[in-house]
């Protein structure tokens, strides 16, 4: 890093430094760290169980991710959210993905698993969609009767069920988009 004897310069050098920070930076890991909003029409809570029920209007917020259910129940463990298991007429999910790109989904249950640390090594919070499944990333859709989505490592895996069908619309993309890491199918 590049440090003058000009406190002024020095704090412009390190604004344009940040500006230069790809955007994904800033995205969906960062909001992790902000607090968890919940609002509902009832709550129930079992403190030694570390789990709440929350019933009627739920509407959940952190940084950018906002869902909206009819039901979620809570699962803590050290005291921090560990899992979100959701129910709705369907269950709506908006966030950004790692490079900052708009991801919605949308089902008739939402499994909302965090990050789980597994020997030191982070595997990603995982979003497991069921029932009229359907995700929209950069503007592409993906439905399905069950997504699985890994937020992290960006890694989607659709159906496997009994009949069930794997539908995905690609929009086109203009030449120059081409070959960035954003114009990735989701």
């Amino acid at each position: 890093m590049i440090v003058t004897n000009h406190p002024h310069l020095n704090c412009s050098l390190f604004i344009l430094l940040l500006a230069l920070v790809p955007v994904g930076t800033w995205a969906a890991s960062a909001d992790r760290k902000l607090p968890l909003e919940v609002e509902a029409d009832r709550k129930h809570t079992d403190y030694k169980g570390g789990q709440a029920v929350y019933e009627g209007k739920v509407v959940i917020r952190q940084g950018r991710m906002l869902i909206h259910a009819d039901k979620a129940i809570l699962t803590l463990r050290d005291n921090q959210l560990d899992r979100a298991q959701l129910e709705g007429k369907p269950v709506t999910y908006q966030d950004v993905d790692e490079q900052g790109l708009p991801l919605s989904g949308q089902a008739l249950n939402m499994d909302y698993k965090v990050d789980n640390t597994a020997m030191g090594k982070a595997t990603g919070d995982v979003l497991t969609l069921t029932g009229q499944a359907k995700i929209e990333r950069n503007k592409d859709t993906l439905s399905s009767e069950r997504i699985t989505y890994n937020l992290k490592s960006e890694v989607m895996d659709a159906g496997g069920g009994q009949g069930d069908r794997v539908r995905m619309i690609l929009q086109p993309r203009p030449k120059d988009e081409a070959g960035k890491k954003e114009a990735k199918a989701p």
